[in-house]
């Protein structure tokens, strides 16, 4: 159960927007104001818009970004529908019934600039098994569709990127494989590693995000909700200082 006071206090001060913004490991908030309208002085995330949940004696949110109406396109591509399928009075009323489905979601921004943003949206779902998954999203300002990593770099600089990323997942895995001693591990070990072995760049294409000075790119897991405790770290940060050499012209970071 989420604490209901903290929920109310979230609300108080969200009005000054932003208030879906929470630190984690590795990625490090950009709270960099942003102003295409130098005139108006607007920024893109106006404040937060908050969705309590009650089912029996417990509360829940849904937290989404108030996109400034200036950016039309954008504000269409940062809604519950777009991001997690489902219109918010749906789960609502699906959560209020049932208690399941989507639980909670809160976001943050981890980067913008002139033409792109950032946003990692943390979700909770309930169904046969409970769930949590991290939503990268990264936008160009403009017309709101996905900012891909193609864009940002030449090929050779794309190559760099998926082997540099294959390469840590497969030392991570052979790091971890030492601690496991259970008579199913090594299944879960040959598909982890087969499925890593697979991967190409599309997994990646779009799964990243900006944080600080880096780029932060994931894969999702594969094993089932029963071995999923067996899964490796598949997040993985390159500065943009390594990554400059691969900068294409028309690039936005």
């Amino acid at each position: 159960m989420r604490n209901i006071h903290k929920v109310f206090f979230v609300i108080t001060f969200a009005l000054s927007a932003g208030c879906g913004n929470r630190n984690n490991a590795g990625e490090v908030e950009n709270t960099q104001n942003l102003s295409l309208d130098s005139s108006a002085f607007q920024n893109i995330i106006l404040r937060d818009s908050i969705t309590l949940m009650k089912y029996k004696n417990r509360v829940d949110t849904i937290s989404f970004p108030v996109i400034n109406p200036q950016f039309k396109a954008l504000a269409k591509s940062v809604t519950p529908e777009e991001i997690l399928g489902e219109r918010i009075f749906g789960i609502k009323e699906n959560y209020e019934n049932c208690g399941c489905g989507y639980t909670f979601l809160n976001y943050r921004k981890t980067f913008s600039n002139s033409n792109i943003i950032s946003l990692v949206f943390q979700t909770s779902f309930v169904g046969p098994y409970p769930s949590e998954t991290t939503i990268y999203k990264t936008l160009k300002i403009r017309d709101g569709k996905l900012y891909t990593l193609k864009e940002q770099l030449a090929e050779a600089g794309q190559v760099f990127v998926l082997k540099g990323y294959k390469d840590e997942l497969l030392k991570r895995l052979e790091a971890d494989k030492s601690n496991h001693e259970e008579a199913d591990y090594q299944v879960a070990y040959l598909q982890i590693k087969q499925n890593i072995g697979g991967l190409t760049f599309r997994a990646i294409d779009d799964n990243y995000i900006v944080s600080g000075d880096s780029i932060i790119v994931k894969t999702e897991p594969i094993l089932p909700h029963a071995t999923l405790a067996w899964e490796i770290n598949r997040k993985l940060s390159f500065s943009l200082a390594e990554l400059k050499r691969f900068r294409k012209n028309s690039a936005s970071i």
